[in-house]
């Protein structure tokens, strides 16, 4: 039996690392669809909630944007069982949002990252937007063990 990412660690990090896998499984693909479905009026949406994450002056602030920003994208599938399922993993996302995680580096990365996945959706580029998504879940889950580990 092969080992998990979260080897190791206490069974509070363990659940986050099992929550950030979970994520890695399922978010990319939602962007995918996204970059195919999205209307118009989504994409401008999305803009939006960037626009606002650029003028935040705290972690609390960002972790409400970064949580609209995932549930604006999984409602771009428009398949209301992908929108509840990925709204109870951001319930259980939500320990990674911590004071403590959200580290103002990990905000500027993240918001970054938005920008890459909210620019491949507008470009209707469904294959980088998956990377896109991929690429920043792996990002925050390297951040998230790096603050752990200090």
């Amino acid at each position: 039996m092969g080992r998990t990412v979260a080897a190791g660690l206490g069974s509070e990090e363990t659940e986050l690392m099992q929550v950030m896998e979970l994520r890695a499984c399922i978010e990319p693909p939602l962007a995918e669809r996204a970059a195919t479905r999205a209307t118009e009026r989504d994409i401008a949406q999305l803009d939006r909630i960037i626009q606002d994450t650029r003028g935040v002056d705290s972690g609390k602030e960002f972790a409400i944007l970064d949580r609209s920003f995932h549930l604006a994208i999984v409602q771009y599938t428009y398949n209301p069982l992908l929108v509840t399922l990925l709204d109870r993993v951001q319930e259980l996302a939500e320990p990674s949002r911590s004071e403590k995680l959200l580290t103002r580096s990990r905000i500027t990365s993240s918001a970054r990252e938005h920008q890459a996945i909210a620019d491949a959706i507008a470009r209707r580029d469904s294959a980088g937007a998956f990377e896109a998504a991929a690429a920043h879940l792996a990002s925050i889950q390297t951040r998230i063990l790096q603050e752990i580990r200090k």
